[in-house]
């Protein structure tokens, strides 16, 4: 693994090390594999080497390196069949949830077994709820120090392996608390409760020996010491959790992406075709280089992210868009590799088919990249403003034509019918095609709300602009 210069000493040396754990157990994951039997025998020896505590804090047993530890550990892992999806789901079972909601209690009580390998698992997705997890239907009813859940989740990876579930339930239908998204709470439900159980296993592409399934919760009396975060508080515990979630699923694909290319290009060395190795061909290593920059670019925005988690930044644009981009070049390399590789890559006794089926699902797991992309939209809006902001334009007065300008416009104390209109007159001449915000109109205009609508309401009604509405508030005009 290629390591950046901002990596502590400490995580150049995990790095080093997990490389050279996976080498060595690679053939029994292989072997796992293909019998469709569940690793635990590698999750064991995981434990033992303590990289399930990579990112817990070590007061609680764990190595201290944070997320970029065990985004370390996840992307190396990842190189193996099954072993990267069952270690994020534990990570993904209460990690950072309990971290940033758990009481002290808690978090002695529950990290120092992560630490130690106790497998766990997330339960959000339900059979009528998957990306729009607001609607969740589980429901949990508050009875003196326990809660009573009730309810089916789905697509649980961990399924019968994990020994927890951090579960996701509706703790309230009060219509107020549903607009403040107050209406969830979170859970650690734990395996061997009364009334919670397995209900199917679900046979999932590239899961061969990963157990994935529905969990059915029949008045399962969970205790108020296994709430994580206040009741009402699961939508702010969900969505945190979920930065953490998007890091560790974009680090595991750049495991298997290097996989992949590692399969491809030892492969081309040595098939000959035309007299010569196939990587020879111009047309094969057009694609290799577009596998490996888009490897190191999806490398670059992972760690950048995880970086920014572990100063306690806010990362949530950066963990959505290196989900989104790597899971989305993870499959383009799994799909041009198999063409590189032609016949032999459609196979499965080289790794490629089971790698595009895995980057295939992880473009869904931790929310469907359609649905981030609408999050890197709206918060990313937010984030770069500054960046995005309309610049002010102004007619050159020899050339005639629109020029950005530096200087701010003169400020007008009040607002009239002509002062708006030559105003936005102005405007239609430098941007025809365009409406001003109300906005950039408070650019020139130093007055209040009030005083600007009944403006734009006079002009309207003499049909002198053209004003759009969202809902009933206007936000945007132009000169007719």
């Amino acid at each position: 693994m290629e390591a950046f210069t901002w990596w502590s000493d400490e995580h150049k040396t995990l790095a080093g090390e997990v490389g050279k754990f996976v080498d060595r157990v690679m053939p029994r994951a292989e072997e796992a594999f293909w019998e469709r039997e569940f690793p635990r025998d590698i999750l064991a020896s995981i434990a033992e080497e303590g990289y399930f505590g990579a990112g817990v804090p070590k007061e609680y047993g764990g190595m201290g390196l944070g997320a970029t530890g065990a985004c370390i550990v996840i992307e190396e892992i990842s190189r193996m069949p099954g072993v990267g999806w069952i270690f994020g789901a534990a990570m993904l079972g209460g990690w950072h949830q309990v971290m940033d909601f758990g009481t002290e209690e808690q978090k002695k009580r529950f990290l120092p077994r992560m630490v130690k390998g106790e497998l766990g698992a997330v339960a959000m997705t339900e059979p009528a709820v998957g990306t729009d997890v607001a609607g969740i239907e589980t429901f949990a009813k508050r009875e003196s120090d326990k809660y009573i859940i009730n309810g089916k989740k789905r697509f649980v990876t961990g399924t019968g392996a994990a020994a927890r579930y951090m579960l996701y339930a509706r703790t309230s239908d009060d219509p107020e608390d549903i607009r403040r998204h107050r209406q969830l709470s979170g859970f650690i439900v734990e395996k061997g409760m009364p009334g919670f159980t397995i209900e199917k296993i679900n046979e999932v592409m590239g899961f061969d020996n990963v157990p994935n399934g529905y969990l059915s919760l029949v008045d399962v009396p969970v205790p108020t010491a296994n709430r994580i975060g206040e009741e009402g508080e699961g939508w702010r515990v969900m969505v945190l959790a979920l930065n953490y979630e998007r890091a560790l699923v974009s680090a595991q694909v750049l495991g298997s992406m290097r996989e992949t290319l590692r399969a491809v290009i030892s492969y081309g060395q040595r098939r000959i075709q035309f007299g010569k190795p196939t990587i020879d061909i111009p047309t094969n290593q057009f694609k290799v280089a577009d596998m490996m920059t888009k490897l190191k670019l999806a490398r670059l925005s992972t760690y950048y992210a995880v970086q920014r988690l572990d100063k306690g930044q806010d990362a949530a644009v950066d963990c959505s868009i290196c989900k989104v981009y790597n899971t989305d070049v993870a499959v383009e390399v799994g799909v041009e590799a198999i063409q590189v590789m032609g016949g032999d890559g459609t196979t499965k006794f080289y790794p490629l088919l089971r790698i595009l089926n895995e980057s295939k699902v992880a473009q869904i797991a931790g929310g469907t990249n359609e649905a981030i992309k609408l999050t890197i939209y709206r918060m990313g809006l937010k984030a770069m403003a500054d960046d995005f902001k309309m610049p002010r334009r102004v007619r050159h007065a020899k050339l005639g034509v629109p020029i950005t300008s530096a200087d701010r416009p003169k400020k007008l104390s009040k607002i009239d019918e002509d002062s708006l209109l030559a105003v936005l007159a102005e405007d239609y001449r430098v941007n025809p095609g365009l409406y001003m915000s109300r906005e950039d109109l408070k650019e020139v205009f130093d007055v209040g709300d009030v005083e600007m609508e009944r403006a734009l309401l006079s002009l309207e009604s003499k049909k002198l602009v053209r004003l759009h509405r969202q809902g009933e508030a206007i936000t945007l005009a132009k000169a007719t």
